[in-house]
This record gives C-alpha cells, structure tokens and sequence, in this order.
C-alpha cells in the first residue's frame, strides 16, 4: 500500500488465553502488520478466570470484551439452555458495544479488520458502523452466514427467541456493513453464499506460513515411521477412520513398521472413549498415542520429524492451517478430500489423497508413503513449493493489503 494505516483487529479471543487457530491467525496478521509499517491496536476479550498461565500482553491488545462460555451440558436441559445461550450470546454485544465505545473515544482507525466475534456479539461493531469505520469481515468459517441467515430460516424459533428477548442487539446485528467479506478459501465462500451470505465484494485470502520453508525433505525422520495427527479429538475429525485404517494396514501388512500420533486435545469423553474401544478391537494399542494437547512449536517438530502428516477431517472443514504447516515442513500428506483440501492439493502431485470415510482407501496411502521414499520425497518438494507461491505470510500480506485498498476505496461503512 502507498502509506501506512490505521488498523483495529476484532477478534474475540487472542493467545496466549486462547490457542486455537482462528484466533492465533487473527493474532499473526496483527504481528505482521504492524511489522509492515501500519499501526495495528487488537481488540479481544478478557482472560477466563481459568487461565492459568502468564497474563502478559503487548501494549496494543486490549481486553475489553466480556466473552459467553460455552456450555458443558450433557443433560435434557442443554436444548432448553441454548436458547438463553443465544440470547446471551446475542445481548452480550450490547454490553460489548458500550466497551468498544470508550476504546474509541481516545483512537482513530482508518479501517477495521473483523475476525471472529463468535460469543462477544456482532452488535458490538455498532460504534463503528456509526463513525463510518470502513470494515473488512474475515470468514475462517460460516458463522456469520449461519447466524445471520441460514439458522434463522431452518431451526424453529431461532429468530423468534432472538427477537423477543434480545431484539433490539439482533436488529443491530442486522444493520452491520457486510460488503465486504475476505474468506479463507472458495468453498467457504460459495457455502456461504448458498446459506444467503453474499457480500457485495468478497474476497479469497487464505492463511500464510510465518516460519522458514523446510529445504532438507530427504532427511531422516522418526524410527519406526510415525503418521502424525493435529487437531482436536473430535468426531468432526474423522479420528475414527484413521484407526480403522491402522487396523487394515496392520492386518494386511504386518511387517510394517509404523506408529501413529494424535496431537490434540479431547473434550468428548464419550468419543474418547469409543476410540479407545475401537483400537482394543482393532488391536492397534501399541501402534496409537494421544499426546494431549501441544505447543504450536511441539506440533511443528512432531511434523517435521512425521513420516506423513494424515488430514481425516470429514465436516468440510473452511480451511486447516495442519495443511499448509505440513507442507511448509516439508512432510508428505495425506488427506481426505473434503473441504477446500483440493483448492491447496493436487493429488499425486503434493499430496496423496484419499475418500473421507474409506479406512481402505487410507490404509492403501499410508502403506505407499511408507514403501516408496521417492514418491514421499517428491511430494514433499512439491508440498513446499506450493506454500511457497501461494501461502507465506508476505503473500498474504499482499492480498490483506489489496483488499484494504478496494475496501477503503468503496468509502464509508453503512448499515
């Protein structure tokens, strides 16, 4: 860009509270904008009282929203709970709204760059739209296609409840300015768009590697091989099909020698429980581990030293930063083909890709990457230069800043 901007980030979480991928990317291009010359203030949530860790924050994080929890129900009453859930996490927005308010009294922003306010309100960025604030929407996943047009139309009573105990935030919510969306890949984009979600300019800008590209992918790994899993233990995540996988590969080949680590942590104890049923039964239990859940840096040494890194997500997941992160550590994947998978992948070429929900077919591309170094190398030269051309975070940059030029070209935000 010609000059320097003035940019608050929204986002409704930040590390080191918080360690998810949305958030941390959100926290990332902060970093690297402010690295870039512009003046960057990132405005989040408070610390859960849970926290335990070091609460410690550069002087441009402001913690100034107040964040719903999610809800831990396991009963009947959860259904009749999420009702006053949504209204919570709708009205929570007012109170948000007043809290961005006394931020801006003392700061001026060229722009606002909006990741996720899952639980702090959309209403909040009223104050915003009221000063005229260009906004550009960063969608890491449907929510606000969800929420603002699909849930409404398709489950009884959303719009309804919203309505009458939390109107006036949900009629707020209606009147922000969503002209411009930047979404993590094609498929987010056109999911939205078939739940009503159609900005007037949207944009595809998927996430970048902030970290050196691996230039060693013939170097020696962990013995015996090891196929290496980040990401939460949840069913979304086809977990179970790669241990079935494992039980094929270790029924039809068991001279392999080969191990498999999840890296993650698990919140469903019953799914938890139903994997650990299902290695008993496959007869896996020394192939398996779970680590629990690891650093950023844990989860990239673990890549590195992997064999493969397996993709089993089965949702149509928007767009996984494990994908370009393996690549970029210059480790063959292997993956499912759901999701933007195949707008970052080409099969056979920089990874080896298999149908979600088909253990076998899984089982067959573990067995190949494990008998054919070659072909695991060859992968993995082409897995880095494809982060390479497309996913490093100066080239995202580039695209970020494009896109501010348009949106600021187009003028003031308007309801």
């Amino acid at each position: 860009m010609s000059r320097p901007l003035r940019i608050l980030v929204l986002s409704n979480k930040c590390p080191p509270d918080y360690d998810g991928g949305f958030e941390l990317r959100a926290f990332q291009l902060a970093h690297a904008l402010r690295a870039r010359g512009h003046a960057v203030d990132f405005a989040t949530s408070a610390y859960r009282p849970s926290f335990t860790g070091e609460r410690g924050d550069p002087v441009w994080v402001h913690r100034i929203f107040r964040f719903v929890p999610v809800s831990q129900s396991r009963t009947w009453w959860r259904y009749i709970e999420r009702i006053f859930l949504r209204v919570e996490c709708t009205t929570v927005g007012g109170e948000n709204r007043f809290a961005l308010e006394r931020h801006l009294a003392g700061h001026e922003y060229d722009l606002a760059y909006i990741f996720g306010l899952h639980r702090v309100g959309l209403a909040l960025v009223e104050p915003l739209v009221r000063r005229g604030v260009p906004m550009l929407w960063h969608a890491g996943d449907n929510y606000l296609a969800e929420h603002l047009h699909h849930m409404p139309r398709t489950i009884p009573g959303y719009a309804l409840s919203l309505r009458l105990l939390a109107g006036k935030w949900w009629r707020m919510e209606h009147e922000i300015d969503t002209r411009h969306i930047a979404f993590v890949s094609e498929f987010l984009r056109d999911d939205c768009a078939k739940k009503g979600l159609r900005p007037q300019r949207p944009f595809v800008i998927s996430r970048g590697i902030d970290f050196p590209l691996a230039a060693d992918g013939a170097r020696e790994r962990t013995q015996p091989p090891v196929f290496f899993l980040a990401g939460r233990i949840d069913p979304t995540k086809g977990i179970h099909n790669v241990i079935a996988a494992a039980g094929l590969l270790l029924r039809q080949r068991p001279e392999l020698a080969w191990k498999i680590e999840f890296g993650g942590l698990s919140n469903r104890p019953h799914y938890q429980a139903q994997l650990d049923a299902q290695i008993a039964r496959e007869a896996v239990g020394e192939r398996v581990a779970f680590l629990g859940q690891l650093s950023r840096a844990e989860v990239l040494a673990h890549m590195r030293n992997a064999t493969a890194f397996i993709f089993s997500s089965v949702y149509g997941e928007p767009f996984s930063s494990t994908i370009i992160e393996s690549m970029a550590c210059g480790t063959p994947l292997i993956g499912a083909d759901d999701g933007s998978l195949l707008e970052v992948a080409v099969p056979e070429v920089s990874a080896l890709i298999y149908r979600k929900n088909e253990p076998a077919e899984l089982a067959t591309q573990m067995a190949r990457a494990l008998d054919d170094p070659a072909l695991a190398q060859r992968l993995a030269a082409a897995g880095v230069e494809t982060v390479r051309a497309r996913y490093t975070i100066d080239r995202i940059l580039e695209q970020t800043e494009t896109a501010f030029a348009e949106v600021l070209a187009n003028g003031p935000c308007r309801p």
